[in-house]
């Protein structure tokens, strides 16, 4: 009985010694002990009330999280979303990889949206919206509703970007370095299926689903070239000159229906144009959705364009868009 007793107290002794050892850490260092998150990718959990799920500001929160995401065949929502209500948010719920929590009591002294990470998994994020009443989360929402997305969009292209960068194949990276002076980081299963001085294209092919990269290059004179329709005309040129189809006389071209969309953005102190938008092949029947990053290089001597597409006709194509956009948004300067 003695012995019983002592061991016990032993345990206990070294538990209390490793939740002080823990509390005492830094918070870098705190994380390295945190498990891993649980969930899928795209996934989103809400922590809320259910009354207020199922009123307004759910539809609020459905609206932008759930809205429909740009430049897909068909149409996908941004976010899977799923629910759990302030008191039954414990235990693996916890651990999810994108949490919201909604916290709405006439008691909150401060109102607004913050970005927390890593609280109880990694690599987590956590938006929490605080507020007095449903109508002032529901406006708080709504004005910030790009910071939202992005901040949830940011943490899933971190995550994508890491592994590629565990799991890099360095051949193909090397490659492309020597060629254009940079390169994204892909992941191994992507292999060179050709390579010249300005053009390359790397690819990950499997039975039902194709993801590609193609990099473009080609002399830069001036900032006119960095123009919606000249980009436009210029892509499909390049298409028309690099990727041919299955069929004869047959090429990668923009879709018909809709126009591709631009915008300028600047990640990781690279200024460039975004293209996004849907091609498909000239006298066939194939198609999905592309986006590229368009940029010259440092000595401007010439114009880069890193274009990832996607082509998988029996499968949803969020996923797998956003894994080869991840790949290029890696790109780094050498």
């Amino acid at each position: 009985m003695r012995n019983r007793i002592f061991f016990r107290t032993a345990v206990l002794l070294l538990l209390s010694a490793l939740v002080l050892t823990a509390c005492n850490r830094k918070p870098k260092d705190r994380e390295q002990y945190l498990p891993n998150i649980t969930g899928n990718a795209g996934e989103v959990l809400v922590v809320i009330n259910k009354g207020y799920w199922e009123g307004e500001l759910g539809s609020t929160l459905r609206e932008i999280l759930a809205g429909e995401y740009p430049f897909l065949p068909q149409r996908e929502a941004v976010f899977k979303l799923f629910n759990a209500t302030p008191g039954g948010f414990t235990g693996s719920y916890l651990l999810h990889r994108n949490i919201v929590i909604v916290n709405v009591s006439p008691e909150v002294d401060t109102t607004g949206i913050r970005m927390t990470r890593n609280s109880w998994a990694k690599p987590q994020v956590i938006v929490t919206v605080s507020a007095t009443t449903p109508e002032e989360a529901s406006e708080l929402i709504s004005d910030n509703r790009e910071l939202i997305v992005n901040t949830i969009e940011q943490a899933e292209r971190d995550r994508l970007i890491a592994s590629s960068k565990k799991y890099e194949d360095k051949e193909v990276r090397m490659a492309v370095t020597e060629n254009i002076g940079g390169s994204p980081y892909f992941p191994t299963g992507f292999t060179m299926k050709k390579n010249t001085p300005e053009f390359m294209w790397i690819s990950q092919e499997t039975t039902y689903v194709n993801q590609g990269i193609l990099i473009f290059k080609f002399p830069y004179t001036d900032s006119s070239q960095l123009t919606p329709e000249y980009l436009k005309n210029k892509l499909h040129d390049l298409w028309q000159a690099n990727v041919p189809g299955m069929r004869e006389n047959s090429y990668m071209t923009f879709n018909k229906v809709i126009d591709p969309g631009f915008n300028n953005i600047e990640y990781n102190g690279q200024t460039m144009v975004e293209m996004r938008g849907l091609w498909e092949v000239e006298n066939d029947y194939m198609g999905g959705p592309f986006v590229c990053h368009i940029f010259p290089d440092p000595a401007r001597e010439n114009i880069i364009i890193l274009n990832a597409f996607v082509y998988a006709p029996k499968y949803d194509k969020r996923k797998y868009l956003r894994q080869v956009e991840s790949i290029i948004y890696s790109f780094d300067w050498k």
